[in-house]
């Protein structure tokens, strides 16, 4: 069961329930040539103009491309969902490329042929950018299909689609939740309970890199969360709050499309979690700042391990990996190590973010002590 708490005062207020969900999806997964969850029974663009994109993606690893070069419309539709009649949905998304593109809905309606009044055609840039139209449902169905509809693409990149969302309601109202409440689940290896909602939370910033950021509240089991976000850039120790979608991204939850960031304070105390070696592999420390202490290295081959390494406390293993900061180790030594914990490539990792985090244990009989 989910826990409800309050958020601290600091979050902004004023938000609305949360919109309920029905598909959320930045294209990662797909079943030959094909994205899962899209290519319903009114898709009319055939196979062979719906590609994956790979390189310059909005979020992950892919991103879908429609291409119709004609006046007339082709229609990308999901696969069947429940809608309900006198019900408006919101379709939003990202795009970019060269054409036009616009949302439909097919709910069975006696008119029309079964389907929605198309919204206006958007007119999409070289640029990601997110787009969202609204549709009103006439006829209760468990098989409405939510349609992209294209049209005049050119390429190379015709359109291109990323992170679609397709939700209740006309608005966009957030859900309040704590990093606890987008975090815990009771499956090991879970997806978030609040995948694909927009979220408002906040934390403490633990580490940066490129891209993103890590925040956390207390230093307890399923308190910290990564934020892919490329246009804030917080320090470590700035406590922020902010309006986000979560995402499963090759089973690591983050929150990414960042709509409202809020620096609170800055210089606050960084808190981190003192675990074990064996701990440090339980996704309930993900995208946490902990520690582990008098830990053997036991495997110091960072040049065939893309620069990881491993060390031991006696309880089990956990990769030291190089994505902030790269360290050589010395095999068979005792090290403190500091640093958030990621998940990739099938690995649980401890990610230190400046030497500071790298020590040689003051005494190898130091277990789990206060950090």
């Amino acid at each position: 069961m989910k826990h409800i708490t309050l958020l601290a005062a600091t979050l902004l207020i004023g938000l609305s329930a949360g919109a309920q969900t029905l598909e959320a999806t930045s294209f990662e997964n797909w079943t030959g040539n094909l994205p899962d969850g899209w290519v319903g029974s009114k898709t009319s663009l055939e196979t062979d103009s719906i590609e994956q994109v790979t390189a310059g993606v909005q979020f992950g690893t892919s991103a879908v491309r429609l291409i119709n070069e004609e006046t007339g419309h082709k229609r990308f539709s999901s696969q069947g969902l429940q809608v309900d009649s006198g019900e408006t949905y919101t379709v939003q998304f990202y795009a970019r490329g060269t054409g036009s593109i616009r949302t439909g809905l097919f709910d069975g309606r006696s008119a029309s042929s079964g389907f929605s009044t198309y919204n206006p055609y958007i007119t999409v840039t070289n640029t990601w950018t997110m787009y969202a139209q609204q549709l009103v449902c006439t006829h209760d169905s468990s098989g409405g299909e939510f349609i992209l509809s294209v049209q005049l693409t050119e390429a190379p990149d015709h359109v291109e689609v990323d992170s679609v969302r397709i939700y209740v309601g006309a608005g966009n109202p957030a859900t309040e939740a704590t990093i606890y409440e987008i975090q815990y689940t009771t499956n090991p290896g879970g997806d978030s309970p609040l995948l694909g909602e927009q979220v408002s939370t906040g934390g403490i910033v633990t580490a940066t890199h490129g891209s993103g950021y890590w925040i956390q509240n207390g230093n307890g089991a399923w308190s910290g969360v990564y934020v892919f976000d490329n246009n804030n850039s917080p320090a470590v120790g700035d406590s922020i709050t902010l309006t986000a979608i979560v995402e499963e991204y090759f089973n690591n939850t983050e929150l990414s499309s960042v709509t409202v960031f809020s620096n609170v304070s800055s210089g606050n105390p960084v808190l981190v979690a003192g675990i074990s070696t064996a701990d440090a592999n339980l996704e309930d420390w993900e995208g946490q700042l902990v520690q582990v202490t008098s830990a053997t290295c036991v495997n110091d081959d960072v040049i065939n391990n893309n620069g990881q390494w491993q060390v031991d406390d006696g309880s089990g293993f956990i990769w030291i990996d190089d994505l902030i900061y790269a360290f050589v180790p010395t095999l068979n030594t005792f090290y403190d190590v500091t640093g958030v914990t990621t998940y990739a490539f099938s690995q649980r990792k401890i990610e230190p973010r400046d030497m500071n985090d790298i020590s040689i244990s003051s005494s190898v009989a130091e277990r789990f002590g206060d950090v």
